[in-house]
């Protein structure tokens, strides 16, 4: 990676644009996230509870032409802790945070602006920087983008491409990778997308190219998908529509491995980074399920997630950690079966109440989200927030661990957040 301050491309950017305040749109926001994680009841450890400060300042441009416009956005991330950040890990069990990963980006700066103590960093992520052509027939993007899948409201088998993490706090913006898109409008009511992935050093293990076709007929949002990587192809369909009062939606991914077992501890030569693992195993993931409004205030979903990357046994699950599902196929949950219900109440104009349980059917472990948002003004807002979870905890086993459980180990945590965009 790039040990240099993305300002410089910023600038080299910006500058080769003419000025126009007509042309020119800047905004951004201001988040802190306070974080406090109670100890873990685990045998193996006897760390207290945790205080986290979570901040971040994103800027944002886009500049319009005629027919084209560039999209700019960089973030910075303070974070303070009582404990040692030095080994910041974003794979461990309750983070909140996660980085931008470079497995999609052919070059990237490095993620880590200051390394002030062991108790404090910030963090650097150039998310954005783009530009996009329109045309009549559709829109090619060129650069560093949001790319993102599905049908399904929880839970995106389709969605390989970083997706996040249940417990991670600040969601409101993908993160971006390294791609070259066209979508082309094919009639009133359809789209085709093509895309092509460029990973790290724009190598073939590390990049991908996909197809997409969207079409609504009839009132059923119809989406069908083709994800070519270098050891897998994911075939994907999704679908939704509305059933009487009820919006149902059904999402499902077929992926196709053809790769072989490596060492992912072993060394490329020079400084590459360690050998990534290969899709050696197929599998299917799908996801269905219902909202209903049962007032104008109160609304309900429930959905069904079946994991084929997953399994049954919870010993399984360090040792999928590792693997290419959860290293490159935007797989988190380690379990076959969930079933995750979640609710809204809207207090007020101003307050909404949410919360949602995301339930391991193997396991019989459950983690809880709870949260209350109030807005203070049009650019002012807080939220309130509970993670709980339930199952049996991490024990040792010859010399390493074990997971009792999926959510058992996740630490009780709670946080206040307060957001100010402009």
């Amino acid at each position: 990676m790039l040990n240099k301050s993305p300002f410089a491309a910023l600038l080299i950017t910006l500058s080769s644009l003419p000025v126009g305040a007509a042309d020119w749109l800047s905004s951004g926001y201001l988040k802190s996230y306070g974080l406090f994680q109670d100890a873990v009841n685990s045998s193996l450890s006897n760390d207290s509870s945790s205080l986290q400060s979570q901040n971040a300042l994103r800027l944002m441009g886009n500049y319009f032409a005629d027919q084209a416009n560039v999209e700019v956005h960089y973030e910075v991330l303070p974070l303070y802790s009582n404990h040692d950040l030095g080994a910041y890990n974003t794979r461990v069990l309750g983070q909140t945070l996660t980085r931008a990963s470079n497995s999609y980006r052919f070059k990237d700066f490095s993620a880590t602006l200051i390394d002030g103590s062991t108790n404090a960093l910030v963090l650097q992520n150039l998310d954005r920087l783009n530009v996009q052509f329109n045309r009549d027939w559709g829109d090619i993007t060129i650069g560093r983008q949001v790319v993102s899948f599905g049908s399904a409201r929880f839970i995106n088998p389709t969605d390989i491409f970083i997706p996040y993490a249940l417990q991670t706090l600040n969601q409101e913006y993908r993160i971006g990778i390294d791609a070259v898109r066209t979508q082309i409008a094919v009639g009133d009511f359809s789209t085709l997308d093509l895309g092509l992935i460029i990973g790290a050093d724009a190598k073939k293990q590390n990049s991908a190219a996909f197809v997409r076709y969207q079409q609504s007929i009839a009132g059923n949002d119809i989406e069908a998908i083709i994800i070519h990587l270098n050891d897998a192809s994911l075939y994907g369909i999704g679908l939704e529509r509305a059933l009487g009062d009820f919006g149902i939606w059904f999402e499902s991914a077929w992926l196709d491995a053809r790769g072989d077992k490596v060492d992912i501890h072993a060394q490329a030569e020079g400084d590459s980074p360690a050998i990534q693992p290969e899709f050696v195993d197929s599998y299917w993931r799908m996801s269905l399920g219902f909202d209903y409004a049962l007032t104008e205030k109160l609304y309900v979903a429930t959905e069904y997630h079946q994991n084929g990357a997953g399994s049954d046994n919870p010993d399984d699950y360090v040792s999928l950690a590792q693997s290419a599902p959860y290293q490159r196929g935007g797989v988190y949950l380690f379990g076959k079966h969930y079933l995750i219900p979640s609710l809204s109440y809207q207090f007020s104009a101003l307050t909404v109440f949410s919360g949602s349980v995301f339930a391991n059917l193997s396991d019989q472990s459950i983690f809880y989200q709870i949260k209350m948002e109030r807005s203070w003004s049009d650019n002012l807002y807080s939220d309130l927030g509970i993670y709980l979870s339930q199952g049996d905890d991490i024990y040792p086993e010859n010399g390493g661990i074990k997971l009792g459980s999926e959510f058992g180990a996740y630490p009780p945590s709670i946080y206040a957040s307060i957001r100010y965009y402009f």
